[in-house]
């Protein structure tokens, strides 16, 4: 079924309740309450409210940081914490939630495919924000944005390409989104690093990058080679070469069986054999970063001169961590500003650590 279909279905039947989507390893949530979208939730943390308006220059992350400090201590909802610190004006609040969501949205259509369920009557025990997003307006700009991102992908092939600024860029006619992406723009970091930069989707990067293809200011170079996939024998299904690999590291290098495990969960999100080996790993992971000192009040520093870390290749996710290691935030601060998981930062931080690129400040 159409995502624009399943939509108007739900607008039509006058439905309340929750409609789980899941695909490309993300869960999202939209709940619905007389046919309107009254809000929704997402598993990927670049789509939280906090980093939402980091992307969109409306705070720093040393604010999303306090604020979200702020929220672990008294529980009240981070909207209402950055308005009380003077980060948004209470009358954006609203406005700037219900953009968050219909972007959460929109990014659906540009899934190739995801798996859906309805659940009738069920709604959230929170209390909820309630936005009341026209379907019919959000399925038009969806679809518009499909048939972009389409031609998008002709120009900007994946997000292992390196953009480059061959000429200055007309500041005039980008969006103060944009004009925070183009520092980042530096013949270096790949679409997907500059994404996670800046806490934004692929989606806004790579259109911003497809239009200074398309008028001469920037150009494309590869970036590092991509693994090549896995040869499989015969009857055996990619899901289960990735679930076979990961088994056969488990014990060895639990980390590296955690990303074989996270690989064939995205490739079949439903295959509860995937989503068992993930929480095995997680566990196991947990249990030797405990042992290995890794915890949230550690400080990390650099144990390395800064000018060798050029030497070093780094994963989109590892230099996203790394450049925000400066002697200063605790693990835990970091983790509260990155765009990941909490336990890919440890993980992350953990293998710094046995690799001499870091370590923890004494106390």
């Amino acid at each position: 079924m159409q995502l624009g279909e399943l939509l108007q279905w739900l607008s039509l039947g006058s439905k309340t309740g929750t409609l789980l989507v899941d695909g490309r390893g993300v869960e999202k949530r939209l709940y619905f309450q007389e046919g309107r979208i009254a809000s929704t939730s997402s598993s990927d943390q670049r789509e939280y409210l906090g980093h939402f308006l980091v992307s969109h220059g409306y705070i720093t992350e040393e604010e999303l940081k306090m604020a979200m400090e702020v929220q672990e201590e008294s529980q009240i909802l981070l909207g209402k914490i950055l308005v009380m610190i003077n980060a948004i004006a209470e009358s954006d609040l609203l406005r700037l939630m219900k953009k968050k969501a219909e972007e959460s949205i929109y990014d659906i259509f540009l899934w190739p495919e995801g798996d859906f369920e309805f659940v009738e009557g069920q709604l959230p025990d929170q209390k909820m924000i309630a936005l009341s997003l026209d379907v019919t307006g959000i399925i038009m700009e969806g679809s518009r944005r499909y048939d972009e991102w389409q031609v998008i992908r002709q120009r900007v092939p994946d997000s292992g390409v390196v953009p480059e600024i061959l000429r200055p860029l007309d500041m005039d006619v980008l969006t103060d989104r944009e004009k925070l992406i183009v520092p980042y723009v530096d013949g270096q970091r790949t679409v997907e690093e500059i994404a996670l930069h800046t806490h934004n989707a692929e989606f806004t990067v790579s259109k911003l990058i497809s239009e200074g293809l398309r008028s001469g200011t920037m150009r494309l170079t590869q970036g590092p080679p991509r693994p090549s996939a896995p040869v499989l024998g015969p009857g055996v299904s990619e899901v289960d070469h990735f679930l076979q690999r990961g088994r056969s590291q488990m014990k060895e290098d639990p980390q590296a069986a955690y990303r074989m495990f996270k690989v064939a969960h995205e490739l079949d999100p439903t295959d509860g054999r995937a989503a068992d080996a993930l929480r095995d790993a997680e566990r196991e992971i947990k249990s030797v970063l405990a042992k290995d000192g890794v915890s949230g009040e550690k400080v990390p520093e650099l144990a390395v001169p800064l000018h060798s870390l050029t030497e070093r290749p780094f994963s989109p996710h590892e230099g996203f961590v790394l450049s925000r290691i400066n002697g200063q935030w605790d693990v835990k601060a970091i983790m509260k500003i990155s765009p990941m998981k909490e336990l890919e930062v440890l993980m992350i931080i953990h293998k710094f650590l046995k690799d001499g690129v870091i370590r923890f400040k004494s106390r």
